[in-house]
């Protein structure tokens, strides 16, 4: 899709232009923060749950590396305790973008409208972002290697007979963590998007205020 942009400097309308962009951040702003209250509950029950199915884990794979009656168990454990510890660290440094919902727009009070649509757009995308990432084979493929790098750790410190059912186990976690992710974040982006990016007079006509007057925006469809 190609844009043709005609600009038409108005200094006389920018005051009301402003006025009306002014009231579409507002309203563009709600809808988002509508949005990710909605599926708050989703992607914390995703974020909350897997943190814990991993820290529960590395607690298990400790406990029975302490009690192990032999170096190659003992070596399979302490592992496994790594690898489930390393996972739920990676879930806590980097949380799902729409775990807290809309908090982190409301968190800045006093902002302008422009600003708080910015701050909105920008959770929105990248919790639709985080979704999108199981569609991405670069995620799959970093799952397996990193997987991969576990197993062969074992092989060199444990029993060779424990590294595959070791590592599927570990890529089959990975897999679930990855695929489980909620798709209401990418729903919610593609709704925002077919609502608010689109002009009054159609999907291929678009006003936008600019410093000095107004830009008229018309898209061709290829």
């Amino acid at each position: 899709m190609r844009w043709i942009t005609v600009s038409a400097f108005i200094i006389s309308l920018w005051p009301a232009a402003q006025s009306v962009a002014g009231d579409n951040y507002a309203e563009r702003a709600d809808f988002i923060e509508e949005r990710l209250d909605a599926s708050r509950g989703a992607v914390s029950l995703w974020q909350n749950g897997w943190t814990a199915v991993y820290g529960s884990a590395a607690v298990a794979y400790t406990a029975m590396a302490l009690d192990a009656d032999n170096d190659d168990d003992r070596a399979l454990h302490y592992i496994g305790a790594l690898r489930a510890a390393t996972a739920s660290g990676l879930l806590m440094l980097r949380p799902h973008p729409g775990a807290q919902g809309a908090d982190p727009v409301r968190a800045r009070p006093g902002v302008t409208s422009q600003s708080r649509l910015v701050i909105a757009e920008t959770l929105l995308r990248d919790s639709a972002r985080r979704t999108s990432s199981k569609r991405r084979p670069a995620r799959h493929l970093r799952n397996v290697v990193v997987n991969l790098a576990f197993g062969g750790l074992l092989w060199a410190l444990g029993d060779s007979d424990d590294v595959l059912p070791f590592t599927l186990m570990g890529i089959a976690g990975g897999e679930a963590v990855l695929l489980s992710l909620p798709e209401q974040p990418r729903r919610d982006l593609h709704d925002y998007e077919r609502r608010f990016k689109r002009g009054p007079l159609g999907r291929n006509l678009r006003f936008v205020p600019r410093p000095g007057g107004i830009e008229l925006r018309y898209a061709l469809s290829r």
